[in-house]
């Protein structure tokens, strides 16, 4: 057995053990950072009345990215969303682009990527809740995954979803309302301003945003930032 394939089974097993499901899912970008796939998303699809950041788990990407992506409403003209309509085997940005039906819009929506360093990207569709449709989207600079490559990532995808929905449990009860100023820090946060841009613009010192970041992670029982702002939209205590 080659040393790539000892590698993913040691990313399953190893995350079997693992309890929290934002370590999981750290885990897993460490692990396709090796493979020149530095961002990640996990997301349910969105049903009728339904937003992608509704459904979103996960979403691993440039915080410049993020906010255009949404803004401009991209999702409903991302070839990488439009091609899981074609086929339900993985498959790569490049793939999806040499279907001819996709128009110069949509396809302007994989090319922009690019200004994030995401020129390569794989899609690998999955089972998410209730039967419905999730995927993984990986994305970075490599363009060129081999086969063997394609196969390992497919088999530790598979393996965090599943280790995911093992142990994701959603509240039963409203998540700890945030304070005015949470709330402010956070929107500024999820249109990626930093600590100290936040702070210029709020008139308070770049430690307090940050106090204020953790007390929200603290609240919403998170571990990073992202994940923050996904359950303060999930929540409606923020918006894009």
């Amino acid at each position: 057995m080659g040393a790539a394939s000892s590698s993913v089974l040691d990313f399953v097993v190893a995350i079997e053990k693992i309890k929290g499901a934002d370590e999981v899912w750290n885990r897993y970008l460490r692990y396709a950072s090796a493979f020149g796939m530095h961002y990640a998303a996990l997301v349910d699809m969105p049903g009728p009345g339904e937003r992608l950041i509704d459904t979103a788990l996960y979403l691993s990407c440039p915080p410049e990215w993020r906010t255009r992506y949404f803004e401009k409403n991209y999702f409903p003209n991302d070839p990488a969303v439009l091609h899981l309509a074609r086929t339900t085997d993985p498959f790569t940005w490049t793939e999806a682009l040499a279907c001819p039906d996709y128009t110069p819009a949509q396809r302007r929506v994989v090319y922009e990527a690019g200004e994030f360093d995401m020129h390569g990207g794989f899609v690998v569709p999955l089972v998410g809740l209730r039967t419905r449709t999730a995927v993984i989207e990986l994305a970075g600079p490599n363009k060129d995954l081999g086969t063997r490559e394609r196969a390992e990532l497919q088999m530790a995808s598979m393996a965090a979803n599943s280790r995911l929905r093992a142990i994701y449990k959603p509240r039963r009860h409203p998540l700890p309302p945030l304070s005015s100023r949470e709330r402010e820090v956070l929107q500024w946060a999820a249109v990626g301003k930093s600590d100290w841009e936040i702070g210029e613009i709020l008139s308070i010192s770049e430690k307090t945003v940050n106090a204020h970041i953790e007390n929200v992670k603290r609240k919403y029982g998170v571990t990073s930032r992202i994940h923050a702002v996904v359950k303060g939209m999930n929540a409606h205590a923020i918006h894009l």
